[in-house]
């Protein structure tokens, strides 16, 4: 049942808004599709309202929320990646807050994944590269996302066939705003995407670089439709620190080095997004081979993020195990070539 005008409790949102649908519903708000009223008449301009229930039980919630709003609309000033703010209002009904916020009509990549996925890596460094040069940015502004995911990743138009993918950024109700030096302490985000150091609650806090391990995650979810630490134990996974790489599809050399240099376990060693910008997963030449997937060949590879693979210089630094050749044969590549011309291997 759609809510009626009169249940919203605001003569603003009333007289400006033309709440149509709803889209969904979180923990602390209810999302609508909604289109703006002139003069009593619906216009064409699709916008997202975010009706936000204030909770007393959190301390100061109000305040959040328009930092949240300030800090949004300062990025978008500077960078079109971050979604557009519109309005912004409190409603009369106490304890509720209401956000217009720009449509993106393509949906989250989380949802697009999971029709879609596994990607390309083309499709990957085409969706993801806008993403690290903003996050480079913000970083060097000295602010951190901390909820980075593809929940949080937006299509801002549905994808046809041969279009580029237009990502827009949301959620920064978890960003914090901090000193090159300083360190954030408060333990926040989603367990799936949450780096060690934060799991560790250690003391000493935890910098910017919690923001690449997220990214890193996303890397690995686009490419093998899976998280790395999926199960019911995230934190126990996390902190073992063993990543396993399906052999369902074959993966570049770049790919799996990008992909291990954001899951390294110290902060200090693992890549910035400064890094991840000029990495040769977004500017070598890709080769069709390593899109290739391999339906139903089961199994992992496994190895351990504490180790500080360099695959670009080094390509024979991670070992593969010589009884069965895998997919991940990264320093053979004439063998995964021969793979990708004659299909499975027998």
């Amino acid at each position: 049942m759609e809510k009626s005008y009169e249940e919203i409790g605001c003569n603003y949102a009333i007289t400006t808004y033309d709440f149509a649908h709803k889209l969904g519903r979180g923990a602390f708000a209810d999302v609508y599709r909604c289109r703006k009223l002139v003069d009593g008449k619906v216009t064409p301009d699709i916008y997202v309202a975010k009706e936000i229930h204030i909770q007393r039980k959190i301390p100061n919630m109000e305040e959040l929320i328009m930092k949240e709003i300030q800090l949004m609309l300062q990025l978008t000033d500077d960078n079109s990646s971050v979604v557009k703010i519109y309005d912004h209002f409190k409603s009369k009904k106490p304890g509720e807050m209401y956000i217009i916020m720009e449509y993106c009509e393509g949906g989250d990549l989380e949802k697009y994944v999971g029709e879609n996925g596994p990607l390309t890596e083309h499709e990957i460094a085409e969706m993801l590269l806008p993403v690290a040069k903003f996050f480079a940015y913000i970083h060097s502004q000295g602010v951190i996302h901390r909820d980075l995911k593809l929940a949080n990743l937006l299509l801002a138009k549905k994808l046809k066939k041969g279009e580029k993918p237009v990502i827009k950024i949301t959620d920064f109700g978890l960003a914090h705003v901090m000193g090159q030096e300083q360190m954030a302490h408060t333990t926040c985000g989603t367990p799936l995407y949450m780096a060690p150091e934060i799991w560790s609650r250690d003391a000493q806090g935890y910098s910017n670089k919690i923001d690449v391990w997220a990214y890193g995650n996303m890397i690995y979810k686009m490419m093998y439709g899976e998280y790395v630490f999926e199960d019911m134990q995230v934190e126990k996974r996390v902190k073992e620190g063993i990543i396993r790489f399906p052999k369902l599809r074959l993966t570049s050399l770049e790919a799996m080095d990008l992909i291990l240099k954001c899951f390294r376990r110290d902060p200090k060693k693992r890549i910035s997004f400064a890094d991840i910008v000029k990495h040769p997963f977004f500017t070598k030449t890709k080769f069709e081979v390593f899109d290739k997937v391999f339906d139903g060949y089961f199994g992992y590879y496994e190895t351990p993020i504490d180790n500080n693979y360099d695959l670009i210089n080094d390509p024979n630094c991670l070992k593969i195990p010589e009884e069965e050749p895998t997919p991940y044969d990264i320093h053979n590549l004439k063998v995964l070539e021969e793979w990708g011309k004659n299909g499975h291997p027998k």
